[in-house]
């Protein structure tokens, strides 16, 4: 039980990154069926895939800064 404590801060993580690229991937169908035209499965999981790294990489930056005081 003390593994699953300590490795809370990566599941907050992955849950975060996850959302934010359901998020993308939400905003990008939209801005399809806006503009009217239909996006593709493989484009979709493109889009997804690079906003789940991205967001990885944007909460690693983020835990890394000291927060002021």
């Amino acid at each position: 039980m003390k593994i699953l404590y300590e490795l809370s801060w990566l599941w907050k993580m992955l849950g975060i990154a996850l959302a934010a690229a359901a998020a993308c991937v939400a905003c990008a169908v939209l801005i399809c069926k806006a503009a009217k035209k239909g996006l593709s499965i493989k484009a979709a999981a493109v889009i997804g895939a690079a906003a789940f790294a991205a967001a990885i990489l944007a909460v690693l930056a983020l835990a890394r800064t000291p927060m002021p005081l």
